[in-house]
């Protein structure tokens, strides 16, 4: 049995130089912006529609500062190529620096879908959290700003809010479920495509700018304003009873932000164990009361339960309250508490991985951009090459070795009949050297064929 050897290198003939777009390049490493972008330019003239181009331009505007600049090209650049990560990940610091926060969360989540490398798409998802965190904030302080103003924002009539569960009886033991019952009926609802469901994360943070995140108490009189605040047409408002011997009392209702008219839902009681069952029937009773219409689909996947340990359950509720707090090691805690009890319980392993991967990149995870901006570069370094040859340039070095492949034939049966055969390329036989000239560059490309036994 033999095998082939193929050994293919690229010289360069000494004294040749750079093109254009190579001499770009070496401006842009050595933080000569202003040359590098008078270099690209001048490429563009030629190759207007280069992506590459057009995205080195954009970095280069980038670190002079000049972000309209930058953007303009990084856009241009993200037509040509959708699926660059170093392009979307500088169309996110852009959008970053000019405060654009929905824009910089939608470039980081296209990063998320083509990023090449797991170890960057990690970093960058926990960037998206941190910003997602911190829009959250900033749509609180601008309803409250409004609010002040005799301003609301505009209510969508298919959109509902769930407030946090009351913890009527004060039951220390089950006061995580009142954010555990919550994140569940949130759950449960996005399920349903006819409607929007505000996010748990957006309610704290507006509760924490009304100064009601440690009680999360809201009566009947607030709930309308609240409702106004987070643009829900629909509030719905839970509470929990702990009874004796085990037993659990919820109670569920719903009220119009326009009206402030609640109307009670129902109310399930039942052991704590069956707590489970008691959220789904609660649940389907608030879609029918609001004439709300599911799936079959939709009703199948509101019935599937994260899991059937309440333990674990209790255990992720005070891992949410943890992540709440930013208290993270807490967090880990009670979440992996939770998956030991339960290892099926995806959802709080999920948290897991989230919350390490935020502990292990402090400075990505920084708030302030200053800190986190060497991180995105870095990653958005790993997507680039050092050297990206140009369309072009590819294209000749293709043809060569389109003319190498042409001539190839299929390894010979054994190493005596491998002799040259005569009137054919001496590359066929037990080995020879060629060149080949890079039409574009003036290169030289040497080519060693070799057979081994």
């Amino acid at each position: 049995m033999h095998r082939i050897l193929l050994t293919i290198s690229f010289f360069l003939i000494i004294g040749c130089a750079m093109t254009p777009y190579e001499q770009g390049r070496d401006f842009l490493r050595n933080e000569q912006y202003d040359a590098a972008i008078q270099t690209f330019e001048a490429v563009l003239q030629e190759t207007p529609d280069s992506g590459q181009t057009l995205r080195d331009v954009g970095i280069a505007y980038y670190k002079k500062g000049d972000y309209p600049q930058a953007l303009n090209y990084l856009n241009r650049a993200f037509e040509q190529m959708p699926e660059d990560g170093g392009t979307i990940l500088y169309l996110g610091l852009v959008h970053e620096r000019q405060g654009n926060s929905d824009d910089a969360i939608q470039a980081y989540r296209n990063y998320t879908q083509v990023g090449r490398l797991s170890r960057t798409r990690k970093k960058i998802e926990t960037r998206l959290r941190i910003l997602i965190n911190q829009r959250m904030t900033q749509l609180a302080k601008e309803a409250l700003t409004a609010e002040a103003e005799g301003n609301y924002p505009e209510i969508q009539t298919n959109t509902v809010a769930v407030m946090y569960f009351d913890n009527i009886a004060n039951s220390e033991e089950l006061e995580p479920l009142r954010k555990g019952l919550t994140d569940l009926v949130i759950t449960d609802l996005s399920k349903v495509s006819a409607l929007k469901v505000v996010e748990r994360a957006r309610l704290q943070k507006l509760l924490e700018e009304m100064e009601l995140a440690e009680t999360g108490v809201i009566d009947e009189s607030t709930i309308p304003r609240t409702g106004r605040l987070l643009g829900a047409a629909k509030v719905v408002k839970g509470s929990f009873t702990a009874l004796a011997d085990e037993n659990l009392l919820i109670n569920v209702s719903f009220s119009e932000t326009s009206t402030a008219e609640i109307k009670v839902v129902d109310s399930r009681q039942g052991r704590l164990q069956e707590i489970f069952d008691m959220e789904k029937a609660l649940v389907f009773r608030v879609l029918d009361e609001m004439k709300i219409p599911y799936s079959p689909e939709e009703e199948e996947a509101i019935q599937k339960r994260p899991t059937e340990n309440l333990l674990a359950f209790l255990a992720y509720s005070r891992g949410l309250d943890g992540v709440d707090k930013a208290n993270y090691d807490a967090a880990i805690e009670a979440f992996q508490e939770a998956v030991e009890l339960d290892p099926g319980f995806t959802e709080a392993q999920d948290y897991v991985t989230e919350v390490q991967e935020i502990t292990a990149a402090p400075t990505i995870a920084a708030p302030d951009l200053d800190v986190a901006e060497a991180e995105i570069e870095a990653a958005a370094a790993d997507e680039v090459q050092v050297f990206v040859a140009p369309p072009a340039e590819v294209e000749a070095l293709a043809g060569i070795d389109a003319k190498v492949s042409k001539g190839f034939i299929q390894q010979p049966k054994s190493a005596s009949t491998a002799s040259t055969a005569e009137g054919e390329d001496t590359a066929r036989g037990g080995g020879s050297d060629q060149a080949e000239i890079d039409p574009l560059t003036g290169r030289t490309v040497p080519i060693t064929i070799i057979w081994e036994p």
